[in-house]
């Protein structure tokens, strides 16, 4: 799995948050709780915009989370998927205050909580839950070369259609890309 990624295509995105449901529903939590979130973003650009920002764990190739945690309760896997023990956590959340896409989640418990690729549905050979259930096919989960030709494909498209486009995380060794209108 190690050379799996994820694409998070918001010009495609039609808000209908089953993504966020179906993590819900994966990864049993309770009401309140997400590892997952979505934000709708509007602007005008010779034209009203509209998308949706998806903020979750971009699990970094140098995640400063797992190194600020002061229990080792958070680490990069050998397959890349940045993982978080629950049982070690304390609820210190320094974890939560350095992460550069606040994607750590403070829980009902008190405890962070945070998106782990679904590693147990991808080591059935399954796509993470959000993935399978998306309608608009905004989220993409494949071998991280076919991910990035595909998040340039459709950067192209985006273009064609009169808005900007742009790859974040292109460049990097993180498991997770999104693509996001330009201004």
């Amino acid at each position: 799995m190690s050379d799996m990624a994820m694409l998070i295509d918001s010009t495609t995105c039609i808000g209908c948050k089953a993504c966020l449901a179906a993590c819900k529903q994966e990864n049993g939590l309770a009401p309140g709780n997400n590892y997952l979130k979505m934000i709708p973003i509007e602007f005008l650009n010779n034209h009203y915009v509209r998308y949706y920002a998806h903020v979750s764990c971009r699990h970094c190739s140098e995640p400063q989370c797992a190194a600020v945690c002061p229990v080792g309760a958070i680490k990069r896997s050998d397959d890349g998927v940045v993982v978080h023990n629950e049982l070690l956590c304390i609820g210190c959340q320094v974890c939560a205050s350095v992460c550069s896409y606040a994607a750590m989640r403070i829980m009902n418990n008190g405890i962070v909580g945070k998106c782990s690729l679904c590693k147990e549905r991808i080591s059935s050979g399954l796509s993470p839950a959000c993935v399978s259930i998306c309608p608009a096919s905004a989220r993409v989960f494949d071998a991280k070369e076919k991910v990035v030709r595909l998040a340039r494909e459709r950067e192209i498209e985006a273009e064609k259609k009169g808005y900007k486009a742009k790859i974040d995380g292109i460049d990097t060794q993180n498991k997770v890309l999104t693509l996001l209108p330009g201004r």
